[in-house]
């Protein structure tokens, strides 16, 4: 099983966008550095992939994708069921 890590999140994160200044706290959608386009066709299936997960519909909530820390938290909520 993959040890889920913030540092992970930043890496792919940063992978999707490198133009972005990422930290935990950066906003995504706020900073500028990312629109729905990149979650829908970049982030969601890297992080289905990476983490080996299943991202359902219900669950596309600003809560779980505000921020990298957020990202990390959802992800990791996810594993631990």
């Amino acid at each position: 099983m993959m040890q889920i890590q913030l540092d992970t999140i930043l890496h792919m994160l940063n992978e999707i966008q490198p133009l972005g200044i990422w930290s935990e706290d950066t906003p995504l959608f706020e900073s500028g550095y990312m629109d729905s386009m990149m979650i829908f066709d970049k982030l969601l299936p890297a992080l289905e992939e990476r983490f080996e997960i299943q991202i359902a519909p219900f669950e596309l909530i600003p809560e779980h994708f505000d921020t990298p820390s957020a990202i990390f938290a959802y992800v990791k909520g996810k594993k631990e069921r």
